[in-house]
């Protein structure tokens, strides 16, 4: 008999972990699982995507906060045999509701980035970790997305090895294989002999402040080079106006969002991941996977589980202007660096296909 699985998470927006998601829905077995979606709010630009047979949820809650009531409702009328969090905010109100309905089936909460964020309050760090540590301990299973958040996850909440599991994210998929060769229409990039990328949602978290002031160094000295930054976020108009004062207008460009940011990596000359801090990068796979040669910060957690410094890629310490531009230069102006980059990169994160991936979001749950 098929078992029956209720993903949940807050929307299905334009982040990682909503692309992750989505994937799991296609890519699901079929002949063992249904498989349904739970949201804070049916909003976001890959609700649109889902499959047919996926059974959407909207719970109407205002906040993670407030799910937990909706979903309490929703899980003692229905019969689901595993609940499943892909969202590290929606982990905790799921476990709530689970507690509160006396569910009695199998629950996997999820960790997709570090647990101890550096612009949190150290309040609002320990009450979280609080939180984390009681109600994770009462699910089946915690998924992590790489081998450090699952160490913090065994180190930081006192878990049991036993019970943590890492999970790799389908990230890729055909999507990836056919959107990379799709032609892409942009007169930035035809403006330019080289074009350095990077891709995210605009926040505190990807640092772009410190990709801006290394792209202005790399600028002074390699005058035909632009930068393109796809994504939309919270912080877009800060960095609008750092440009604009920087006398950047010509060089930087920020693209919005696209769902097929594929044809941009397999475009570009060099990828740039600026990030404080991350879970495991699913933009650095994606790049890899389409033979971009590409830098990164050396950040917690996930880039230097890809990358090993100067044999697929090249790392740098978080924050560091100076070394960045070196990076990005060196990079740049090494046509045979950036080849064996580009070679050696798609066979670093093969266990990153779909058809490996999504079993490992499936095998341990028996």
């Amino acid at each position: 008999m098929k078992k029956k699985i209720l993903f949940v998470r807050p929307t299905l927006g334009y982040g990682g972990a909503d692309r992750v998601t989505l994937n799991l829905l296609k890519g699901f077995d079929r002949e063992a699982y249904t498989c349904d979606l739970a949201l804070m709010r049916a909003e976001g630009e890959f609700i649109p995507d889902i499959p047919q047979d996926v059974k959407v949820f909207d719970l109407k809650a205002n906040s993670l906060w407030s799910m937990w009531q909706p979903l309490k409702r929703l899980l003692k009328t229905s019969d689901y045999d595993i609940l499943y969090s892909t969202c590290g905010g929606a982990s905790m109100p799921m476990m709530l509701a689970v507690l509160l309905a006396k569910y009695r089936g199998v629950t996997v909460v999820s960790e997709r980035n570090i647990l101890f964020p550096p612009n949190k309050s150290k309040l609002k760090r320990r009450l979280m970790l609080l939180l984390k540590s009681v109600l994770y301990k009462r699910a089946t299973w915690v998924t992590a997305v790489s081998k450090g958040v699952a160490e913090e996850c065994i180190q930081g909440l006192g878990l049991s090895h036993a019970r943590v599991v890492v999970v790799n994210n389908p990230i890729i998929n055909e999507d990836l294989v056919l959107g990379k060769d799709e032609i892409l229409e942009n007169t930035f990039f035809q403006k330019f002999d080289q074009i350095m990328l990077s891709i995210g949602r605009f926040e505190w978290q990807k640092d772009y402040d410190t990709l801006l002031e290394a792209f202005e160094k790399v600028a002074q000295i390699n005058t035909n080079v632009g930068l393109f930054i796809l994504g939309k976020g919270p912080l877009a108009a800060h960095y609008k106006a750092k440009i604009a004062a920087m006398g950047l207008q010509e060089r930087i460009e920020l693209g919005g969002f696209d769902k097929n940011p594929f044809k941009y990596l397999s475009a570009c000359d060099v990828y740039v991941l600026s990030s404080r801090h991350e879970g495991m990068p699913g933009v650095l796979i994606q790049a890899m996977a389409c033979g971009t040669a590409c830098v990164a910060t050396d950040c917690p957690t996930g880039p230097n589980e890809l990358i090993i410094h100067e044999v697929n890629g090249l790392l740098v310490p978080v924050g560091d202007v100076e070394g960045m531009a070196e990076a990005m230069l060196k990079i740049l102006h090494d046509k045979a660096l950036r080849t064996r980059f580009a070679q050696h990169a798609p066979a670093s994160v093969l266990r990153f296909h779909a058809d490996k991936a999504i079993t490992s979001y499936f095998n341990f749950l028996g």
